[in-house]
């Protein structure tokens, strides 16, 4: 069975096609599962939010009505009179009228002066019947503090018009309340004493938060909330990432002026907008659609390509069998096909053309490999291919180490873009004073360069290394933080080897180092020549 498949394209085709179709199943499940339905909780989510946001924002609207209630009695001239002078007589006959209370959805009126006495008030309870006093009626320090205006919040507020609201429970009773600031109706001025408003948070108040929000709004104190359905705390809302249940609603809990949970309110669970199921029809139906078409590609697939190919397979064997190589594949197409039977009578031709190129690049990216990127000169590894090549007929051979001095304070004083650039100038000098082919000069690494010298004694070399340590000073490179010179300067150590039978690379370079770190203790801007007893020449 396995040899069948091996043999047979068609049925390679086949089996590809049946994965295909298997591997789009199984993606279109691990994108629906794993991207596409999250992606559409979370759209949902963000839209649950919008209708809490909504229903903060009718609360919000609620107590507004009852600030702008505030805000156009307590910022008046003739009210701002009233309290200065605790009129409150004119208080009863304009203020305290109880069937107003149920036009204007309130429970409460009270008056306070500006040390946040109780002038007058007057409340009607959850049935409009009047009552002599309310909840608000002895209010402690701390509540004083959070309910009523002081003279010197008006101040800090620069003596204009200020108000307080929230929510408040007093007595297991839960109530909305707004407070304002008694001024002229200039809005600014003397504080005269604080307008109270309040509403028990009952029927009335669901109603108009149903009408703002369009939804049936549900109402309950947040100790009275028994349920155990789970709570969006709308004070975290953002940080909520689901909000849903199998619960048919929603329920939100907002903290009152204290910022403890006290009021809890719920809104039926929108509809949900799209099908949670792994499987749904529209895959189904994609799927079949797949099916159709990948058997359609096969069929094509089959007279343009399988056929032209077992047809090409044919004369290819005739001509290996009977090593006739002008038989033609008789295969005239403008496609692949077409040019792969072209390619068959040419292929000799276009492997040859292929290693020549070959060989021409690996000669280009050696030439690039052994070259320093930044100074165009040899490298280090260029230079050790070199001395690692090294015959009798090269003796003596010499080496110049050399580094710049105090590169790394020019580097941080000056940048490395112009660091970069007195390395290439150095690079540039050193090359125009090694004239001969067979002399080399390369980056060391870093600031630090190597020169090989061959056929070439110490004292000739340690002549080079003069010329060259006054080239760079020469050159008047400006570097101000030396402490050596007023320009770039170079210490050099020299050395070489004489005899084939001593010559050691790491030998070699180990003493040209010696003789550099001799160079840079005697002063640096000097070039030394290795021996027992290193010989100082200044510049």
């Amino acid at each position: 069975m396995f040899n069948f498949v091996a043999r047979s394209l068609r049925i390679k085709l086949l089996l590809i096609f049946l994965l295909m179709l298997l591997a789009f199943t199984s993606v279109h499940l691990v994108i629906r599962q794993h991207w596409t339905i999250p992606l559409l909780i979370a759209l949902e989510v963000e839209n649950d939010k919008k209708e809490i946001y909504k229903l903060n924002s009718a609360l919000d609207r609620v107590f507004n009505e009852l600030e702008t209630l505030v805000y156009d009695n307590a910022v008046w001239d003739e009210l701002y009179n009233v309290i200065i002078k605790q009129d409150l007589a004119y208080l009863k006959d304009n203020f305290l009228i109880p069937h107003s209370f149920v036009s204007l959805k309130i429970n409460g009126i009270m008056f306070f002066d500006k040390e946040q006495n109780l002038i007058n008030e007057l409340a009607i309870d959850k049935h409009n019947n009047p009552q002599s006093t309310s909840p608000f009626t002895a209010l402690s320090s701390n509540l004083k503090s959070k309910l009523l205006i002081s003279r010197q919040e008006v101040i800090n507020n620069g003596e204009q018009a200020m108000f307080k609201q929230g929510i408040v429970s007093i007595n297991d009773q839960l109530m909305l309340f707004v407070g304002g600031s008694i001024l002229p109706s200039s809005g600014e001025g003397e504080f005269a004493g604080t307008m109270f408003i309040w509403s028990y948070f009952d029927d009335k108040i669901a109603s108009q938060l149903s009408e703002i929000t369009q939804n049936p709004v549900s109402y309950v104190a947040f100790n009275e909330f028994l349920t155990l359905e789970p709570l969006i705390d709308f004070s975290t809302i953002k940080n909520v990432e689901q909000i849903r249940t199998n619960s048919p609603h929603i329920h939100v809990m907002f903290n009152d002026i204290f910022d403890k949970p006290a009021l809890v309110l719920g809104f039926p669970t929108p509809k949900r907008m799209f099908n949670d199921s792994i499987f749904e029809a529209s895959m189904v139906v994609a799927l079949l659609l797949s099916l159709i078409i990948l058997l359609v590609i096969y069929f094509v697939i089959t007279v343009m390509i399988i056929v032209p190919l077992h047809k090409l397979r044919t004369t290819v064997r005739e001509v290996m069998d009977k090593g006739d190589y002008q038989l033609s594949t008789k295969i005239e197409r403008a496609d692949e096909i077409g040019r792969l039977a072209l390619l068959i009578d040419i292929l000799f031709n276009k492997v040859n053309i292929q290693q020549t190129a070959l060989k021409h690049n690996n000669l280009q990216l050696k030439r690039l490999s052994d070259t320093d990127p930044l100074t165009s000169i040899a490298n280090r590894r260029a230079l050790m291919q070199v001395l690692e090549h090294i015959n009798e007929q090269a003796m003596p051979i010499s080496v110049i180490m050399l580094d710049v001095d105090h590169f790394k304070k020019y580097n941080d004083g000056y940048g490395h873009q112009q660091g970069d650039q007195a390395l290439k100038n150095l690079a540039k000098t050193l090359k125009q004073h090694t004239l001969r082919e067979t002399d080399i000069v390369a980056r060391y690494g870093g600031e630090e360069f190597a020169v090989i010298l061959l056929n070439t004694s110490q004292n000739d070399a340690f002549a080079i290394a003069l010329s060259m340590c006054k080239a760079i000073e020469a050159l008047s490179i400006e570097h101000k933080y030396s402490c050596t010179s007023s320009y770039i300067t170079a210490s050099f150590g020299v050395t070489s080897c004489e005899q084939f039978d001593n010559f050691s690379i790491e030998t070699l370079f180990h003493q040209a180092d010696s003789a550099l770190y001799q160079a840079k203790r005697q002063g640096r801007n000097c070039v030394v020549r290795f021996s027992s007893k290193a010989t100082k020449h200044a510049v």
